[in-house]
């Protein structure tokens, strides 16, 4: 089925991502629903209450007694009720009730009052009246059928013999009407609530149209044309649980990173990679995280891994592993420990993990120096794999001068907090130092952008044993 897309500046919103934006801005979008409700029920209760009442005029023109004359009488008398139902509205009619009931308005204001109308195929003239009181509704509008007949009365021809060939007869006078016509509670607060939900519905999508957040895996293959390596589905737990242990080996997100691992072996097998360099465009996106996961996932699988804090602006790892940071990489290049003794085992599967140490002046420098590149080319000769966490592609440039060295990067894409033109820049960061991009991981992907991958695959969560090993941070920072 072909795909409709609302372009803005470049920008990409798809059908699929405007679900993905409701779902992002629901509860904006129902607290515009709850106001629009708030605003029908304060204009009904702020409203003056009406009555309406009505009366029934039956028109009828003498006719002899044949079948024909029968017939075009009764024509007759419908063509002249549609011509009287107009006559109801004039002056000639409204002026007189208007003195009969002493009324204190003009007959332009009695107009806006009075409404005649003619049931389709009927002699009828159905006379209603709108009026804050509603004795006075009934009393207008029965003052206003009898002066409309005495009104045809005088306009309609007579006889030889002095008698009018039209003849109307009140068939229901109208009553006072115990409840009011308007305002219409329940029409109000429904007209609220779609009027409250088009705009919170509206504003999301003119919000997301001008900052432009990326939201869906589509939005990813369509905007950047990166190839999607892994989606990590948003997942409540990840907030007090940001590694996985052997306790959640059957949730949701451990299927999603072995899905991941698979497709790293691909890109092994393909072009020999021993080093991934993980980075996204702005903190914020998981890219520690997913890291870290990618590695507990490859360990779990017997592979020799070794997990490297490259981001040495704003280390995270030790806080999310509960590993002591003080000793790490910038410790092992300042000669000041040896690797063997830096290196830290994590888990029951012995992952390796060399932190960052101390925040040193100069991180790009370092990072891009002889000494640190031969330290991973040694770790990528002890290991069958080295994952390199590093800072982002907006802010710095340090992942791409290390994609450039080892073969390019996996770029982790928050959905829903990167932005295109960010996503845009780092693309551009990563073509200028001539580092490939190896892929996409879409962190926190919405259920219904996840593919058909993952809506085979659903797995019930197992119950979940906290591990002592880890501390409760959150794991929405880097």
């Amino acid at each position: 089925m072909m795909r409709r897309f609302v372009r803005s500046r470049g920008r990409l919103v798809d059908q699929r991502g405007f679900w993905g934006v409701v779902r992002a801005h629901w509860l904006a979008i129902v607290a515009c629903g709850l106001l629009g409700v708030i605003g029908g029920s304060s204009l009904a209760l702020v409203s003056t209450p009406e009555y309406s009442a009505e009366t029934e005029l039956f028109v009828t023109a003498e006719a002899s007694d044949s079948t024909s004359d029968l017939a075009q009488g009764s024509n007759f008398s419908q063509q002249q009720a549609r011509n009287y139902s107009v006559v109801a509205t004039r002056e000639a009619v409204l002026a007189p009730v208007i003195v009969a009931l002493g009324l204190d308005m003009t007959t332009s204001q009695l107009a806006r009052q009075v409404s005649a109308s003619v049931p389709l195929n009927t002699s009828l003239i159905s006379i209603s009246v709108t009026d804050e009181s509603p004795a006075r509704a009934a009393a207008i509008a029965n003052a206003v059928a009898r002066s409309l007949n005495d009104t045809v009365l005088e306009l309609v021809p007579k006889r030889s013999d002095g008698t009018s060939p039209i003849r109307m007869e009140a068939i229901q006078s109208a009553t006072a009407p115990d409840e009011p016509s308007a305002p219409n509670v329940n029409l109000l607060l429904a007209l609220g609530l779609l009027l409250g939900l088009a705009v919170g519905i509206a504003g999301s999508v003119l919000l997301e149209l001008v900052s432009g957040k990326v939201r869906t895996v589509e939005q990813v293959k369509q905007f950047a044309g990166l190839t999607i390596v892994g989606t990590v589905v948003q997942d409540r737990n990840a907030a007090t649980m940001p590694v996985l242990t052997p306790a959640e080996s059957l949730s949701t997100r451990a299927e999603e990173f072995r899905q991941i691992r698979t497709n790293l072996r691909y890109l092994q097998a393909g072009e020999g990679h021993k080093v991934f360099v993980v980075t996204s465009s702005i903190p914020g996106e998981g890219k520690s995280t997913t890291a870290a996961n990618m590695a507990a996932t490859l360990a779990s699988n017997g592979t020799k891994v070794c997990l490297v804090e490259a981001d040495l602006r704003k280390p995270s790892l030790a806080r999310y592993l509960d590993l002591e940071g003080a000793v790490g990489l910038t410790t092992v290049l300042a000669h000041d420990a040896r690797l063997d003794e830096a290196l830290q085992s994590w888990g029951p599967d012995d992952m390796q993990v060399l932190l960052s140490g101390q925040v040193p002046p100069n991180p790009s420098e370092l990072l891009g120096s002889k000494e640190a590149l031969n330290l991973i080319n040694t770790l990528r000769k002890r290991f069958d794999v080295v994952i390199l966490d590093c800072p982002p592609l907006v802010p710095v440039t340090d992942a791409a001068i290390l994609g450039r060295a080892f073969g390019g990067v996996l770029l982790v894409v928050g959905a829903g907090r990167v932005q295109t033109k960010e996503l845009r820049k780092s693309l551009d960061t990563l073509a200028a130092s001539g580092s490939p991009v190896l892929g996409a991981i879409v962190n926190r992907a919405s259920v219904s952008s996840m593919g058909r991958y993952s809506q085979a695959y659903r797995i019930d969560e197992a119950p979940k044993k906290r591990s002592r090993m880890l501390r409760r941070e959150p794991a929405t920072q880097e």
